[in-house]
Formats: structure tokens, sequence, C-alpha cells
């Protein structure tokens, strides 16, 4: 955007974000705004919020702004960056103050009555007590390898313990534009702990309640084809053999516990460790997502509606169930103002199950079964009806035989066949035997392209690191002595695998997808309030994101939604779309999840979403 070229009046400008962390292209941003309003009056406004996405304390954030010569003085700390009272109300009376952001923010505020955007001409300006302006920043771009990156993949990249130590500091020198040893320390050390912390809750969540280990029945290397067919067979035929299948849904984790006579909340294990000696209390909760709108009201109302629905049982029953800080409730929040793709039309708390804790965090034990009693238990005294919520235990699903069960059955088992055809395989033979062998096949073409030839020995040290993920054996001089065989497996494992594991996977992946739809459209007893409208809003949203991605003109997005659209269509299409994520089952004493048409709908959505 052209800004007049003289400032009619002093203006202030503020850059409001979470800055987690601030790269090279913040900073040019700044500068940019700096060249726009002068150094003494650019402001960088930032919260101290710290979760999830944003592990970084304000005191670490502006230690990372000066290590770009940004005055300290500059950087404030602010409770909410789109308000900025922190520094408004140091302001002299009718000094105007204009906030910069970005095209996708920009486009909500100037929707408000607050706010206008900057004019052209300044001379008529008010003060920031009657109105603030804004301007659309200018967008830049960071790239590494090529590649633009965002901050959840910087986050990510820094983090990663694979990552060498050589090549993390190539990589922090592109992002941050300088070397400086105390903020690579600073950010290194941060992610790398952050990236443990997730793998760390990620387990726990998923070892946790009604779920237990959930995966998709194609991620499973130890099925055999004959599993898979059994497996179909008795989805369609409503015989799965399960101790309930549930709903799988679209909401918010959180883990809690009742210790010492509060409820507490955990995020991470060290939250955990020590029976939660560190955990949350409901305002600390408060205090983590304070100045985040609607998800500070759903942590907050969640944390107080269970603390007035739990401190109403016995301390038998509490007992039971918490074990004062060794037990732990893996829950669900479905809150209909934060909701990300399934609109349910109600607010809930949905318990899934505990885990029992050591005290270095460790899990030792779990109940499945605990997430029904506690709901069962705040329904006897009548507390089930919340403020805010409703709190509920797992959504148990009614899963009955398909109205063409015998044509449907042999339509996915055909398919199951075809599969089996390509490489001669049995019905005995484990899925993995077709990843081996189309991977074989791959590495077999790959080699021919390239010029090279692999011995046998070579070829199975491959298979065994792109299919069971084995990476015992680095790719290094010493165990592959000719360089062009080495650069060719250097390629294929950071540029080609992502790509090629993604064609090994797709026919297994489509046939799943397809299978879940046609299993969904049958499901009775979803939790969603409104089935039919719910579809309606879905369809609408992703008839908006799908235009709004075309009208982009973004090449890498498109290419995205090409995929997913692929994918969608191969589940079904909009006519197999239903307001679920999916249903969870058990079989062979393993936990399952099929999301039908959700799992393309998701990554459409969110393509704007999460941009």
């Amino acid at each position: 955007m052209k800004l007049s070229e003289a400032i009619d009046k002093p203006i202030v400008a503020i850059y409001p974000g979470r800055f987690q962390p601030a790269g090279a292209h913040h900073h040019k941003t700044y500068q940019w705004l700096v060249s726009k309003f002068g150094a003494k009056n650019v402001y960088i406004a930032t919260s101290d919020v710290r979760e999830g996405k944003s592990p970084f304390t304000f005191a670490e954030k502006k230690k990372i702004w000066r290590s770009y010569g940004v005055p300290a003085n500059k950087i404030v700390k602010v409770k909410s960056p789109y308000a900025s009272d922190e520094i408004t109300t140091k302001l002299p009376k009718g000094t105007p103050v204009v906030w910069a952001f970005g095209e996708k923010d920009a486009g909500r505020i100037g929707q408000g009555k607050y706010f206008k955007r900057l004019p052209k001409k300044t001379d008529k300006l008010v003060g920031y007590e009657k109105n603030g302006y804004f301007i659309t920043l200018p967008h830049v771009s960071l790239k590494v390898g090529g590649k633009e990156m965002s901050g959840t993949s910087i986050r990510a990249a820094l983090g990663d313990k694979g990552l060498k130590a050589p090549e993390k500091r190539k990589l922090f020198k592109q992002i941050f534009g300088h070397d400086k040893k105390d903020i690579y320390k600073l950010v290194v050390d941060k992610l790398t702990k952050l990236s443990e912390e997730k793998m760390e809750l990620r387990g726990l969540l998923l070892m946790g309640g009604a779920y237990g280990h959930m995966a998709h029945p194609f991620d499973d290397s130890n099925l055999t084809f004959n599993d898979f067919k059994s497996m179909i067979t008795r989805l369609l035929k409503g015989g799965i053999n399960v101790e309930g299948v549930t709903e799988k849904l679209d909401g918010q984790n959180l883990m809690v516990s009742w210790k010492n006579g509060q409820l507490v909340a955990a995020r991470n294990k060290g939250q955990i460790k020590n029976f939660g000696e560190n955990s949350l209390t409901t305002a600390g909760v408060k205090k983590m997502f304070a100045g985040r709108g609607e998800l500070e009201k759903a942590f907050a109302g969640t944390m107080e509606d269970l603390e007035n629905a739990i401190k109403g049982l016995t301390e038998k029953q509490r007992g039971h169930i918490f074990d004062n800080g060794h037990k732990w409730m893996n829950l669900e929040i479905i809150y209909v103002p934060t909701q990300n793709v399934i609109p349910y039309g109600k607010d809930m708390i949905v318990f899934h199950g505990n885990l029992e804790y050591d005290k270095e965090g460790n899990p030792i034990g779990q109940d499945k079964e605990s997430g029904s009693k506690l709901a069962g238990m705040i329904k006897q005294i009548n507390q089930d009806i919340q403020n805010t919520f409703e709190i509920r235990g797992p959504v148990a699903l009614s899963l009955p035989t398909t109205k063409d069960f015998q044509v449907d059955q042999q339509y996915f088992i055909r398919k199951l066949n075809n599969l089996q055809k390509k490489y001669k395989l049995t019905n005995g033979d484990k899925v993995t035997r077709y990843h081996e062998k189309w991977w074989e096949d791959k590495i077999e073409t790959e080699a021919k392209k390239a010029k090279i030839k692999l011995d046998k020995q070579t070829k199975n040290d491959y298979i065994s690191r792109w299919v069971f993920g084995n990476k015992s054996k680095a790719l290094n001089k010493k165990n592959y002595p000719d360089e062009k065989i080495l650069n060719w497996a250097k390629k294929m494992d950071k540029v080609n695998f992502v790509k090629f594991a993604q064609q090994n996977i797709e026919p297994f992946e489509n046939l799943f997808l397809e299978l879940g739809a046609k299993v969904l459209m049958n499901v009775e007893n979803l939790i969603s309030a409104s089935p039919e409208k719910a579809v309606k809003s879905i369809k609408k949203d992703l008839k908006s994101t799908i235009s709004g991605l075309q009208k982009g003109g973004d090449l890498t997005k498109m290419s995205q939604l090409k995929r997913h659209l692929e994918r969608l269509n191969k589940a079904g299409g909009f006519k197999r779309i239903v307001p679920s994520e999916g249903l969870v089952f058990n079989y062979k004493g393993k936990t399952y999840k099929l999301t039908g048409t959700f799992a393309p709908i998701n990554q459409i959505l969110g393509s704007l979403k999460y941009a």
C-alpha cells in the first residue's frame, strides 16, 4: 500500500503479533514500518501468553527482537496485541494510531466499527480514543531451500533433534539473518524442549481413555490381508468386535485431575510430574488463555464447570477417579464458537478415560471405563448441565448393517484383491509385504534413471529405512562409500521420500476413506444437534474455501487443493459428508479410527484457516 510521502501529523504505528519466534521476515516488516512512520513512532506489541504454538515468554521474544537492533522501549508487553492499551493510554490525547496487520487479519478487522483503513491523505485523522486505523502489510516471504516457511515449520525444523548442529546453525542463520550464539541457544533449546513435550503429550493422549492406541487400519503393519477383509466385513455388517463404537470428535484436548481439594489441568508431561505438583489450577488456565477471545472462554468455562460439578461428588468418588493427582482424565472440549470443522451445535465436555502416572509422569495404568463412570456420577447428582457445558461420557454409536451389504462387501474386498494380485500376495501376507514390493520397484526404477547399480544389501538397507523407518544405518561415506549412490540416496531421503511414501499408501488410504464414508452414512446417534443443518454448514464452508483458494492464485495451495479434492471425490464426494470426524472401534485388541470424508475436508478448510 502506498502511503502519502508527507505525513501531516505524527502517527504512532503498532505492529502486533505472537512472534513465536520473530524471524528476519518479521524484522523486514518492522523496517518497512519505520521507513513510513519513523523509528520513534513504531512499536512492537506482543503478549506473554504461552501455550502450544506460543512457547516463548515476552522476555524471550523481547531478547530476540533486541538482537535485530530494535530499541527496548519500542517492544511492549500487552494483554491483547489488537488493543494494545498499554501503548495507547500513554500517548497524548488526539494521537492517531495505526495498526499494521497481515492481509487475513486486515480483512477481518476492517469489518468492525473501531478500525478504519488509513486513508492516503492523513490531515483529518482522529485520535485513538475515537478510532484506530489499519494498514495491510506487504507479504514478506521467508524461503529456505526454495520453500516458504511458516511459524509452524520454523518451530518444527529448529526443534528437530534429528537435524545435526551444523545444518541447524545454517538453517537458523537463514531464518534469523544472523548467527548470534545466545539467540541460537535460546531458540533451539526452547523449541527442542517443546518438540519433546509435544511428543510426550501426544503419546499420553493417544494412550489414554477410550481411544487407546488409535490409528488408521492401513497404518498397522501387523495386519494381514485376511485381517483387512474380516475388518471390512464386520464394519459393513455392524458386527465389529468392540467395547462400544465411539465417535471421533473434533474438539480441544485437555487432561484434568483433582488434587488437594481442587481441579487441576495439564498440557504437558512436566505438569503431570510429581502427581501434578506444577499443574494448572482454574486460575492458572484462565491466565494461560487470557486475551485469546473465544478460546479463553472455552478453557476457562471448562475448568469452572468441571470444578463445580466434581466438587459435588464424595471424597471417595473423587479418589476413585483421580487418586489426588495420580490419575488424569483425558477429555475433549466441544465449544461452538471455537469449532474447527464439525459444527456440533452444542457445547459439551466429553470424557474419554484416564491414565495413572508414576512420580516422573510416566503412564503406568489406564481405566478405559472411567470416562463413563465419572459422567455417570456427575449426572446422578444432577450436575451434568452446567453454566456453559453439558458434561458427558464417550459418545456411543449404533452401527447397523449397510443396506447393500453383499454388494458393498464384494466391492471393497475386490479392491483389496487387486492390490494383492499386483505382487502375487496371499491372504496370509502382511500389508507390509505390499509396501516392500512397491518400494523394491520404486528403488529399481529411480536407480535406473540415475544410472546407478545397487547391490542386494544396499537395496535391503533402503527398504528397511523407507518401509520400516529403520534409520540405524546412517547415510554417510562410511556406510556407502560410492559417492554417486550416497548422493542419490540422500536426495531420495530428503526430497522424494514424502512424495513416494504418499504414492505408496494412497490406494490403501483411498480404500479406507471410502469405506469410512460408506459406514458413517449408516451410523446412528451422531452427537451433532442438527445433522442436516451441520452438513449444509460444512458444504457452505467447503465451497467458500475452494473458491478463495482458486482466486488466491497460490500454485502450491492449488496443487494441494487438487489432491484433497481428488481424495474427497474418491471417498464419495459431497453426498457422503456427515457431521462427524469419524468413528473409533476396537479390533484384535487395538483401537482404530475411520474418518471418511472428514480427512480431506479438514485439509481443505485448514488451507485458509491456518495459512
